[in-house]
């Protein structure tokens, strides 16, 4: 049963928003560029991984995504899916990369074949382990007790190719395909429940209470000034920008698409990248309408709460995430 559905990051988010408020030619936009695709490659390898969680061989598994917890010395860690059952907890770390890929375990890396040898691509099994050794004490500390913690690296795509293995690597690393396989096993090593029903309702009910979203300062990370945000609403079917307001509309005058509401993309767009408050005379910057009774009609629109009057009122934004 799914508890915690999966969801892009905040810092995947906030990347979509930077490709589209700096400008293509930017010194620093191929950086941006860059990250989105090592991001969205991420997200796609967690998703999937939904279908063959389907396959799980006990129904009491209580499923958990993205859960970003903060540790007992103040760090945080972030979890692709945590699988909580009675006896145990499954930990799973999925890794969407392609090519012929080798496990050191010596020298604890993932490394990729290459014409000019190896390209190194980090320690996704000292990660998880990582992991693993945070989630225990997180409930060590928060329960008084910690379930078997079994952590696994998922290889989700489907053209990776292991040079070699051996039988203490395959503890520790599956295919996808092979996923529901190696559930079943795990399961079938844990036939004692520690938790009973209630401690584990609780311990999951905890979990996502603690849950804490991520965040990415962008413009901060770049080096790049908040000036250079390109304001304007952005049509959502060609991204031409920007479009026009009309009355009661927008109008998009590359492709003549009409839209009421794509004003509140640019408005998540600002929030991602600037902050989670706007005043009317930002807001007119942002959308380009010179009208302040205009831009008040559109804020007043989305029923958002606010703080202040008169040309103070500063509007939160929050709200527009779970839109």
């Amino acid at each position: 049963m799914i508890k915690k559905p999966r969801e892009k990051s905040v810092r995947l988010l906030t990347v979509e928003a930077g490709s589209r408020r700096v400008r293509s030619d930017h010194l620093k936009y191929p950086l941006i560029e860059a990250e989105l695709g090592r991001l969205q490659a991420g997200y796609r390898g967690e998703q999937a991984m939904d279908f063959y969680l389907t396959f799980l061989p006990d129904e009491n598994y209580q499923i958990l995504h993205g859960l970003r917890l903060e540790d007992h010395k103040c760090r945080h860690f972030q979890m692709d899916s945590v699988l909580l059952s009675p006896s145990h907890c499954l930990l799973l770390d999925s890794k969407n990369v392609t090519g012929e890929l080798e496990f050191d375990e010596k020298g604890h890396q993932l490394k990729r074949k290459t014409l000019n040898g190896y390209e190194a691509l980090g320690d996704p099994i000292s990660q998880v382990g990582r992991q693993k050794h945070q989630l225990e004490k997180w409930m060590e500390n928060h329960l008084g007790k910690s379930t078997p913690i079994i952590a696994q690296v998922v290889l989700t795509n489907k053209n990776a190719t292991l040079l070699c293995s051996t039988t203490s690597l395959m503890k520790k690393v599956t295919f996808l395909t092979n996923l529901p396989n190696r559930m079943t096993t795990i399961h079938g090593n844990f036939p004692n429940s520690i938790l009973d029903g209630k401690e584990l309702r609780k311990l999951v009910r905890t979990l996502i209470k603690k849950h804490i979203p991520d965040n990415f300062a962008l413009f901060d990370y770049y080096d790049i000034p908040v000036s250079e945000f390109k304001n304007g609403v952005i049509c959502t079917d060609c991204m031409h920008s920007p479009m026009k307001r009309k009355k009661g509309y927008w109008l998009c005058i590359e492709c003549g698409c009409k839209s009421r509401t794509a004003h509140v993309e640019a408005l998540k767009d600002y929030l991602l990248l600037i902050g989670n408050t706007i005043t009317n005379k930002k807001a007119r910057d942002l959308l380009l309408i010179p009208s302040k009774s205009s831009t008040l009609r559109v804020l007043q629109s989305l029923e958002l709460p606010y703080k202040g009057q008169g040309r103070n009122r500063e509007y939160y934004l929050d709200r527009l995430m779970k839109s």
